[in-house]
């Protein structure tokens, strides 16, 4: 008897290429992160490597290197350094999910703006700020941790969330700034020409130690509960 091919499985990869957009290759996620080389728009949700530093030697840096667009980004600097006059990192508009960690920033603008995005992650980041008119080193809504923040002629980290493990030192207006209802655990500051921690009430502040600045803590309301700080 002859026996019978089955086509079923011919039929649905014919299908698969004639739906495609002519064009279009679709990623494997097993391929790692996409790569990043220069500075751009990221406009896709996804996971991203930094594979040198940006922008590259010789090459005229933008006013914001990595502008995300998207939501559902998460940037892994990889152990290299964004730097150049402009600011590092920008999320514009109303996002969700972004993620930013492991490397360097030393911009002459703002290092990590994440203001408008909700559930962020910062965390690993050594951020210099060189730029005279530079306002914030991060700004974020989320977590933000074991991030070192220095040089900002505003403020070294502004956040509302858990702000834990960082390291802020010599940031002109304040070290630390946290928003109401935060969990402020394990800060350490120093040198502020102003005010090394100020966080707005009620939030749990406890474990912190805030040193030589004007104002060392500072805890704006009532229902703070204040543990174990170390602010002198």
């Amino acid at each position: 008897m002859k026996r019978s091919v089955a086509l079923f499985p011919i039929v649905l990869a014919l299908g698969a290429i004639l739906v495609a957009p002519r064009g279009v290759q679709a990623r494997d996620s097993r391929e790692g992160p996409i790569k990043i080389t220069q500075c751009q728009t990221i406009s896709q949700p996804g996971s991203y490597e930094l594979a040198d530093n940006l922008p590259p030697i010789g090459v005229a840096p933008p006013d914001v290197c990595l502008v995300i667009t998207a939501s559902f980004v998460s940037i892994d600097l990889a152990g290299f350094t964004i730097s150049g006059p402009g600011s590092a990192i920008f999320a514009e508009g109303k996002l969700h999910g972004i993620a930013v960690r492991n490397g360097s920033i030393s911009n002459g603008g703002n290092g990590v703006e994440l203001s408008s995005a909700d559930g962020a992650i910062v965390e690993g980041l050594r951020v210099y700020i060189i730029g005279q008119f530079a306002t914030v080193g991060i700004s974020a809504n989320g977590i933000i941790k074991n991030n070192t923040v220095t040089g900002s002629r505003g403020t070294g980290i502004s956040a509302t969330g858990i702000v834990t493990g960082n390291y802020a030192f010599g940031n002109r207006i304040f070290n630390i700034e946290a928003g109401q209802g935060s969990t402020v655990i394990g800060n350490t500051t120093t040198g502020s020409e102003i005010s090394g921690i100020v966080v707005a009430c009620p939030s749990n502040v406890t474990d912190n130690t805030a040193t030589g600045s004007s104002q060392n803590l500072v805890l704006n309301g009532e229902g703070c509960n204040n543990t174990n700080n170390v602010a002198p």
